[in-house]
């Protein structure tokens, strides 16, 4: 059996980059009663992003090439682990350097 490790942590990558964007995520159908608790918020995010780090963690122990999926400033976010105001507020910006620039 043949396991695409890269798809689940860009499955988890995408339901980080939603949860962040304040879209619905596969996690509001779970709990659609917390819709209307504050904390929801929070704990949502925190969920997404220990998921994409445990994602990571496989992909790592199996040698995948994940890094290429995220970023230079996300690598760094999560090269640093700790879900924080900066994660929140710039993990969806890109820079000019790490844009692609047709030539």
């Amino acid at each position: 059996m043949s396991v695409d490790i890269l798809r689940f942590v860009q499955e988890a990558k995408e339901e980080f980059d939603r949860t962040v964007a304040c879209k619905h995520t596969s996690f509001d159908d779970l709990y659609p009663y917390m819709m209307e608790n504050q904390s929801f918020f929070w704990y949502k995010r925190h969920a997404a992003w220990a998921s994409l780090l445990t994602a990571i963690r496989i992909a790592d122990h199996a040698g995948a090439n994940w890094r290429d999926l995220f970023t230079v400033k996300q690598l760094s976010m999560i090269t640093n682990r700790v879900l924080d105001k900066n994660v929140l507020d710039e993990w969806l910006e890109t820079s000019l350097n790490e844009t692609d620039v047709e030539v």
